[in-house]
């Protein structure tokens, strides 16, 4: 309870570094929401890399930690709303490689050749 409180003072007290750190967050957590986007709409990760997604969902986790720790609305903002695609990609990319989905996807992509 604490935290909540903490954070909604500091959005009503916020100064100008502030208002700029929390834009700045804003605008750079929807750069994840097209591909989530896409994802939700095909299920289809076989083009996504595994081990990027599992260490983007590693980084913005530690941001909010770092955050939460520090007591940093806009780190603490703009990392929570981050982890919602990102853990959904990264999820539906875990799922569909260990299913064998991707793979199939890559040997079917194979067969065809170029697409030009």
């Amino acid at each position: 309870m604490a935290i909540f409180t903490t954070l909604i003072i500091n959005l009503i007290t916020m100064n100008l570094i502030s208002i700029i750190g929390l834009v700045a967050a804003i605008v750079s957590t929807i750069n994840q929401l097209p591909q989530a986007w896409k994802t939700i709409r095909s299920k289809d990760t076989h083009s996504l890399s595994l081990g990027m997604y599992s260490m983007v969902w590693v980084a913005t986790s530690l941001w909010l930690a770092y955050g939460i720790l520090l007591k940093d609305t806009p780190l603490i903002l703009s990392n929570s709303i981050s982890i919602i695609p990102i853990s959904y990609i990264f999820w539906m990319k875990l799922h569909n490689t260990l299913s064998g989905k991707d793979a199939k996807i890559d040997q079917l992509l194979k067969k065809q050749g170029p697409a030009f």
